[in-house]
């Protein structure tokens, strides 16, 4: 009867989300007749232009899958495919574009990774690592876009600058979050125990408590060996890099769209530093995918350079190419799977470190660098 029931609970589990992705983009096709606007449009479009924008967000996807790849690999080298880091990308961008502030995304790919194989101590420090070097780059992208051109919006849009500096201190504070979670034996404790409550709840997570104990156990190897971090130089500029790069192809999408609809000039910087703006606006947007806050602030900011009426059906198109092609792609990549086999963790692994006294993981000479 009990498997029964866990096995109706996973049909539940991913019938509610085909039902959640679909009506996501139902309401986008007849909310202010977007999809007609949009097919209206494609008629003067370029595609010699469009069809990169399109292409710039699966490269996107990814990178990120490249840089999961990388990291889990440092800690099970050779064991941990690139399509395997894919479907954890997707998990991910999937259940943040659904949820408000984005908050599912990362412990969906905790229990994605967990499903794969990884260990539960591992799956944490690898979700936390990436997303504090996803948040750090952000918030450095961030500040370099303010002191370089924001006084050029700020001409252009009075009253501009206040909202991106309230969007990168939320930035900041993430990482400062993330920051404590990495360095604080009391922050982090706190903070396992709230997560596998809040999968409890959410009924994803069976036997929580001893789940939670588990992690526990190897919390003292995974923050001793944040210690080490700096030893490796090599991964580490290798995962900022990758995510500086990521971050300008998501930006760039805009300018494609502009000279898509067949714009004059080539002002791809001040577009990329739109969108950062963009990005850094919606942050506090306590909608899922920033809805309302991201639409109006695109609207405003590329006013500046798109010609006429052509803003709104960009807009339109940005949204479904950065956004809701994340739920369409994503909503095959989130269901439920099956368990995988336990990933062996050798000796020599370049990963999260040794285990504590009584955790039986060998131990690894290296450290994970953010």
């Amino acid at each position: 009867m009990k498997k029964n029931h866990a096995l109706d609970w996973k049909k539940v589990f991913n019938i509610s989300l085909l039902c959640l992705s679909f009506g996501m983009i139902i309401y986008f096709c007849v909310k202010d007749n977007n999809l007609a606007i949009l097919i209206q449009s494609f008629s003067s479009l370029n595609f010699f232009w469009l069809i990169p924008a399109v292409l710039l967000i699966a490269g996107v996807w990814a990178l990120e899958a490249l840089l999961y790849h990388l990291i889990v690999n440092s800690v099970y080298p050779g064991q941990y495919s690139w399509k395997e880091a894919f479907r954890v990308t997707m998990v991910g961008q999937y259940f943040s574009a659904v949820t408000p502030f984005g908050v599912a995304g990362q412990p969906m790919q905790l229990v994605a990774l967990s499903r794969q194989g990884v260990s539960s101590g591992v799956a944490v420090s690898v979700v936390v690592r990436k997303f504090l070097i996803y948040q750090t780059t952000l918030s450095l992208y961030s500040l370099g876009v303010i002191l370089l051109k924001s006084s050029f919006f700020e001409s252009q849009i009075h009253g501009f600058l206040p909202l991106a500096l309230v969007g990168f201190l939320a930035q900041a504070a993430s990482v400062l979050l993330l920051f404590l979670f990495s360095v604080s034996r009391t922050f982090t404790t706190k903070l396992i125990q709230f997560f596998f409550w809040l999968l409890s709840k959410l009924r994803l997570v069976k036997r929580p408590e001893e789940k939670s104990k588990r992690v526990h156990a190897q919390l003292e190897s995974y923050l001793n060996n944040n210690k080490s971090m700096n030893h490796n130089w090599k991964l580490s500029l290798q995962l900022y890099g990758l995510t500086f790069l990521e971050l300008t192809v998501l930006f760039s999408v805009p300018f494609f769209l502009y000279k898509a609809y067949h714009n004059p000039g080539a002002p791809y910087f001040d577009m990329v530093s739109a969108q950062a703006f963009v990005t850094m606006i919606a942050a506090y947007t306590p909608l899922p995918g920033a809805a309302g806050t991201s639409e109006g602030s695109f609207l405003v900011l590329f006013n500046l350079f798109f010609q006429g009426e052509t803003v709104k059906q960009a807009m339109l198109l940005w949204r479904f190419i950065t956004y809701y092609s994340t739920i369409v792609v994503g909503m095959f990549f989130a269901r439920l799977g099956k368990k995988g086999p336990e990933l062996a963790r050798p000796e020599e692994a370049s990963g999260l470190g040794q285990a504590p006294e009584g955790v039986s993981e060998a131990p690894a000479k290296k450290g994970l660098v953010p």
